[in-house]
């Protein structure tokens, strides 16, 4: 991967969120360290350690104490899936895996009052024009993209860092604030800020040992972030 030289430094710390969230000891060591954000993955249909279901996802959500955001995580199989969730769950953000449309995307913000970030895979096959054609379409509904790794045809939570390159260049010409994930650990976030500049930064297996929200990772992950000049 090679440092784009053009890229100018967010005009601030890039935000920081902790996802996977599945207990409020994990929540609040997140907010412990100055995350911005903590994420739930709310009943997904596929196997991860980090899945909860929509009664402990509220419970955290309502425990997340003040000026930290909220993100459900999830996967709807249409409107109605996804409305369902946010109305019970009721977090400050939805971030969506599923191919839902911009319509949809549309009318679940404005039933619901919640933040969309719509998620955007990369894998080497991406076109940068064709990425960035696809956030412009979502112009005025959605509020940031998440750019996550997609490899063998998983998505979300692989472990593995994509093409920052072909990142930086689709952050470079998106109109809204792009957060970047996939394979973001304490080792390695600092470098993906340098080249990728993206308006924040998403991990959620890069912070664990067995499965389990490590506090020192936590610490450096937050720390080695906030520390790029």
């Amino acid at each position: 991967m090679q440092q784009s030289q053009s890229l100018p430094l967010p005009l601030h710390f890039p935000r920081v969120k902790i996802c996977g969230m599945k207990d409020l000891d994990s929540v609040m060591m997140a907010v412990k360290y100055g995350a911005d954000a903590v994420g739930f993955i709310t009943e997904v249909p596929v196997s991860t350690p980090r899945k909860i279901d929509r009664e402990t996802a509220r419970e955290l959500v309502a425990s997340t104490p003040p000026l930290v955001s909220t993100v459900m995580v999830c996967m709807p199989d249409g409107l109605d899936n996804a409305l369902e969730l946010a109305r019970f769950v009721q977090p400050d953000a939805v971030q969506v895996h599923s191919s839902m449309s911009p319509e949809d995307l549309g009318t679940l913000k404005e039933n619901t009052g919640v933040k969309i970030i719509k998620t955007i895979h990369i894998d080497g096959r991406t076109d940068v024009g064709n990425a960035v054609d696809e956030i412009n379409g979502l112009y005025n509904i959605a509020d940031a993209i998440l750019l996550d790794t997609k490899i063998d045809g998983k998505t979300g939570g692989t472990g593995t860092v994509h093409d920052w390159a072909r990142s930086a260049e689709i952050t470079l010409d998106s109109p809204l604030p792009v957060i970047l994930a996939g394979g973001l650990n304490p080792g390695n976030v600092a470098d993906a800020i340098r080249i990728v500049r993206p308006y924040g930064v998403d991990t959620a297996s890069g912070v664990e040992t067995g499965s389990v929200k490590d506090e020192d990772k936590v610490m450096m992950f937050v720390n080695n972030a906030r520390s790029v000049q």
